[in-house]
C-alpha cells in the first residue's frame, strides 16, 4: 500500500504531507514484534503499510487486545498529542511494514497547518478514547459476571460432593450384591457421570479464575471417540439426528475428560441448531497428520449467523438459545488453548457449520502454529 493514502496524512495539505513523507522511518516487524511498550517515550505517530497491528492492555495478569489497526490505519498520535508516555502495548500480529513519523518532525508540520487539521486530530482522539472506555466498562462487566459464576461454581462443588459420593457409595453395594453384567455396566456407566459432574463443576470455577489444569493421560483417536459415543449416543438419538463418527487410529495424549466435554458441548449445539429438521447430520472426524491432532465437527444446520459469528468464542456471547448462558464456547476454547491448539470454524447460511480443531498429537509436539 502507497503510504500517501493513510488516513492520517489525509487532511494534511501537499506541502505539510510531503514535508511528513520525507522524514518518515520505516520498519518491518515480525509477527509477535513489539512496536511500543506501556510508558515508553511518544517518538512518533506509526502509519501502517502493510499486515496487521494490535493494540493491548495489561489487566491485571492476562491482557485485553483493545484495537487491530490495519493497512491505512495510525497508532500513537494520543501520546504525541498529550505529551505523555504509551499507555498500551502495540505489536505486529503477523509479518507487518510500519513507516513513523517523528514527533518533532510532526509539531513542526503541525504549526504550519490549518488550525482545522488540529481540531481533526482531537476529534479522531476524542473517538478513540470513546472505543477504550466503552471496552474498559465492558471488561468491567464481563470480570464481575465471571466473579459471580466463580462464586456460584464454589457454591456449587460444595453442595455436589456430599450426594455425589452418596451415589457412588450405593453403586458399591449394588455391584457387591449384584455382579451380574449388566448390572455393573450401568453402575460405571453412573459413576462416570457422576464424576463428569463434579469435573464439569470444577471447570466452571477454574474458568471463572481465567485457569484451565489438565490431566494429560494417552489414549488413540478410536478409543476417545468411541468413549464419546458412549456417553452422548443416548442422549442424541432421541432427537432425531444422524450421528456419525469416523477417526483414523492414532495415538494421541490429551486430557480425555475435558475434551469429551468439548465434542459434547460442540455437538450439542449443532443439535439444537438443527432442531429436528428433516435429515440432520453431524459428522465429527478425529485423524493426526504431520504431528497434528485434528478434530471436525461439522453439521448441515442453518449456519450461524454473522451477527454473533465473530464473538462467539467470547464469554456470554449468545444467539438463539434458550436459557443459553454464553460459557460453552468460551469454555471449549479454553481447553483448546490449553492443549495449546487452535479452534475455527466455517459456516455459511442454510449450508451448515464445521468447527475444525487443532492441537499436539502429544505433550513432545510443538504448539499450533
Amino acid at each position: 500500500m502507497d503510504v500517501r493514502a493513510n488516513r492520517f496524512l489525509e487532511d494534511f495539505s501537499t506541502e505539510g504531507r510531503e514535508r511528513l513523507i520525507s522524514h518518515l522511518i520505516y520498519q518491518d516487524l515480525a509477527p509477535g514484534e513489539y512496536l511500543f511498550h506501556e510508558g515508553d517515550a511518544a517518538e512518533g505517530v506509526c502509519l501502517v503499510i502493510e499486515g496487521q497491528v494490535e493494540i493491548v492492555k495489561a489487566v491485571g495478569d492476562q491482557e485485553q487486545i483493545l484495537a487491530s489497526m490495519q493497512a491505512g490505519d495510525f497508532l500513537g498520535e494520543v501520546a504525541v498529542l498529550d505529551g505523555q508516555g504509551r499507555t498500551t502495548d502495540a505489536r505486529a500480529r503477523e509479518a507487518t511494514s510500519i513507516a513513523w513519523i517523528p514527533t518533532p518532525d510532526l509539531l513542526g508540520v503541525l504549526v504550519t497547518e490549518p488550525v482545522t487539521l488540529t481540531l481533526h486530530l482531537f476529534q479522531n482522539v476524542l473517538s478513540l478514547l470513546r472505543r477504550t472506555d466503552d471496552l474498559y466498562v465492558g471488561e468491567v462487566v464481563r470480570k464481575e459476571k465471571l466473579s459471580l459464576i466463580g462464586e456460584m461454581a464454589s457454591s456449587l462443588m460444595h453442595d455436589l460432593r456430599n450426594p455425589v459420593q452418596v451415589i457412588l457409595s450405593s453403586l458399591d453395594l449394588i455391584k457387591m450384591y449384584h455382579s451380574d453384567t449388566e448390572t455393573v455396566d450401568c453402575c460405571q456407566k453412573m459413576e462416570i457421570q457422576c464424576d463428569r459432574l463434579v469435573a464439569m463443576a470444577g471447570e466452571l470455577l477454574e474458568f471463572s479464575k481465567g485457569e484451565t489444569k489438565l490431566h494429560l493421560d494417552r489414549t488413540d483417536t478410536n478409543a476417545l471417540l468411541q468413549q464419546f459415543l458412549a456417553f452422548s449416543a443416548d442422549t442424541f438419538r432421541p432427537v432425531g439426528v444422524t450421528l456419525n463418527v469416523e477417526s483414523d487410529p492414532a495415538e494421541i495424549e490429551v486430557d480425555s475428560m475435558r475434551m469429551l466435554r468439548v465434542l459434547q458441548n460442540l455437538v450439542s449445539n449443532a443439535v439444537q441448531a438443527l432442531n429436528a429438521k428433516p435429515g440432520a447430520r453431524i459428522d465429527v472426524r478425529a485423524w493426526v497428520s504431520d504431528s497434528i491432532l485434528f478434530f471436525s465437527i461439522r453439521d448441515n444446520g442453518p449456519g450461524i449467523p454473522a451477527a454473533i459469528k465473530d464473538r462467539i468464542f467470547e464469554p456470554f456471547a449468545t444467539y438463539g438459545k434458550i436459557g443459553g448462558t454464553g460459557l460453552g464456547l468460551a469454555i471449549v476454547k479454553n481447553v483448546v488453548t490449553a492443549h495449546r491448539g487452535k479452534i475455527a470454524l466455517e459456516t455459511q447460511a442454510g449450508q451448515g457449520t464445521e468447527f475444525l480443531i487443532r492441537m499436539p498429537q502429544d505433550s513432545s509436539s510443538r504448539p499450533v502454529a
